[in-house]
């Protein structure tokens, strides 16, 4: 007895890991295995959950339409994986009890054909708030999931009204967002979270956020008490001294003094530091975030931080992408266009008026919804196949 999870990529496949644990622990006597359709499958094999497919991400990172050349290239190089992807779920189809899908209408089709059933559909990239299937994808949808779960609640109640079977029970992106209980920083009077993001582009857009480290501290509007923390919250993916060398070639910074691999301490009138594998416990450290991250910014929304956003170097935070995040996330994050002093004022208002920084958080809470998504969406699972728990 076998249950799959089909995701497109690294969130997704951590969304898939923490349903295909929740079963695992549910019902032991069920295989659960992952087949992501581009990644290595990390998410899962970190959890203790084989994968049975593979694939490199392609050129463009995942965004092949920021450029002509980018396209090109990630269809000379990806346009074999769907297939390959296909025939390895094939070859799983008498074995496999049911699957969920975690991503995209076009991963569902994929899965549906290969399998010859009708799967579980989780869209954690489609909100009405912000990008609303088409009339096509509701089509399809409504004819080859037996559920879809959504986003927020909002995305389910419009899915509904159409008569498409959808369910919001959470958001699994909330779970395991455990808080360190070591961590430690130094006491000041206002911390600052710096979500640089987690892909390549990460590096030059921390050379952005430098631009605003530096104004908050100097610039005649701002009138933060001094000295000002900032905790850097650094993906799994980044390399933490790159990271930190953008801080020491940056004329500006000369105001610090390395302290090797986690920080920077302050020789005049501010200090950052560096945290890896505790991203939980730096949002909640801090008052608010400057945010240039995906998932990350819905994950620091859910847990209640104020955001302040604005475009950055790469495809992941264009000016479009960080407004759409916006429409998101309602009022829980604010897109600044007027860099960097613009970005300085927005911090100044948030920081001076604790109310604001109540109410957006609330806001952000709401949007995204409780931990525990993943366990509640296991549990459906299990009662609608009826399946055994021990």
């Amino acid at each position: 007895m076998i249950f799959l999870s089909l995701s497109n990529c690294y969130g997704e496949d951590r969304s898939g890991a923490l349903i295909l644990k929740e079963l695992k622990t549910k019902i032991p006597r069920c295989q659960v295995l992952g087949a992501p359709l581009i990644s290595q499958g990390e998410e899962y094999l970190k959890r203790g959950i084989k994968v049975i497919t593979k694939a490199p991400l392609p050129p463009s990172g995942g965004f092949p339409t920021r450029s002509f050349k980018y396209l090109i290239l990630d269809i000379l190089n990806s346009r074999l994986i769907p297939i390959r992807y296909f025939y390895t779920l094939k070859k799983w189809r008498e074995k496999t009890i049911s699957a969920i899908v975690v991503g995209d209408v076009f991963l569902l089709i994929l899965g549906t054909l290969a399998l010859k059933k009708r799967l579980f559909f989780l869209a954690p990239c489609k909100s009405d708030h912000q990008n609303p299937h088409y009339a096509i994808e509701r089509f399809i949808v409504k004819r080859l999931a037996s559920v879809i779960f959504t986003h927020d609640e909002y995305t389910a109640s419009n899915l509904c009204k159409q008569g498409i079977n959808a369910l919001f029970l959470g958001n699994p992106m909330m779970d395991e967002l455990i808080q360190n209980s070591e961590f430690r920083i130094q006491n000041s009077e206002f911390k600052i979270g710096i979500l640089p993001g987690s892909r390549d582009e990460s590096y030059n857009n921390f050379k952005k956020i430098l631009k605003v480290v530096e104004l908050l501290s100097t610039h005649p509007t701002s009138h933060i008490p001094q000295p000002i923390t900032f905790l850097v919250a650094v993906s799994e993916r980044l390399d933490v001294e790159k990271l930190a060398s953008v801080v020491q070639k940056d004329p500006r910074q000369d105001g610090y003094a390395t302290t090797g691999n986690t920080g920077f301490q302050p020789v005049k009138r501010k200090e950052i530091l560096f945290f890896k594998n505790t991203f939980a416990s730096v949002i909640k450290s801090s008052d608010i975030i400057i945010g240039l991250a995906g998932t990350a910014n819905e994950q620091t929304a859910g847990l209640g931080k104020p955001i302040v956003s604005f475009a950055g170097t790469g495809p992941q935070t264009t000016k479009k992408r960080m407004k759409n995040q916006e429409r998101l996330l309602g009022g829980a994050l604010k897109f600044v266009e007027d860099f960097p002093n613009g970005v300085v004022r927005e911090i100044n208002l948030v920081l001076d008026n604790p109310e604001i920084r109540e109410q957006r958080g609330r806001i952000g809470i709401d949007r995204m919804g409780p931990p525990g998504g993943a366990k509640r969406i296991a549990e459906y699972i299990l009662e609608v196949k009826g399946l055994p728990t021990s």
